[in-house]
């Protein structure tokens, strides 16, 4: 029986070193992250740049394919913070995509569901790309801010799991594979 102790240093050094290789070829985690928020002003309107990184599960990547739709939603919201009670929130915005796979032409296919606007795509990547893209997102005008007031503005993301069929959305709530959100992403605003 092999006995691992401190007083064989190479070998401790190659387990090290093993662990070391199998951490850096696990697959990255799956799940939602706000890489970048940016807020301007452009012709008196507080709009909204950012990148979010998607990445679904296997489980959830298999559904999608297997025919199963899924919906994501971008909620952002705009705050003026009270020292003494609930902050108020000033303005409450969300949008919402609808991820869909077509098996017979084997593209992916982006949904605004707001718009109905749609798009497909050869990869699930170049998807999770665009819509992890948020360019000018429009919040509020200037003139509605008090200049003598701080706003914090919130952004996250999560899949819904509401959207889901009825069968597979009480498997979803008891697993992690679908419990996909993104931890809230603030700003500090000043007109």
């Amino acid at each position: 029986m092999p006995v691992w102790t401190s007083a064989n240093p190479r070998i401790a050094a190659l387990a090290a070193l093993l662990c070391l290789v199998v951490a850096g070829n696990s697959p990255p985690a799956a799940g939602f992250s706000v890489a970048a928020l940016e807020q301007r002003f452009d012709n008196g309107l507080l709009v909204v740049d950012g990148r979010i990184d998607y990445s679904l599960t296997a489980t959830a990547t298999e559904a999608l394919e297997n025919g199963v739709d899924l919906v994501i939603s971008q909620r952002l919201s705009l705050e003026r913070p009270r020292w003494w009670w609930r902050d108020v929130e000033v303005v409450s915005q969300q949008r919402r995509y609808r991820l869909a796979y077509h098996a017979m032409s084997r593209r992916y296919v982006l949904n605004r569901l707001a718009s109905g606007e749609s798009r497909s795509y050869r990869s699930l990547d170049a998807l999770l790309t665009r819509l992890g893209t948020i360019e000018a997102w429009p919040v509020i005008g200037r003139d509605r801010l008090d200049d003598q007031q701080t706003y914090r503005l919130r952004f996250e993301t999560e899949l819904d799991v509401e959207a889901l069929p009825r069968l597979l959305r009480t498997v979803a709530w008891a697993s992690d594979d679908w419990q996909l959100r993104s931890e809230p992403a603030t700003l500090e605003v000043r007109p």
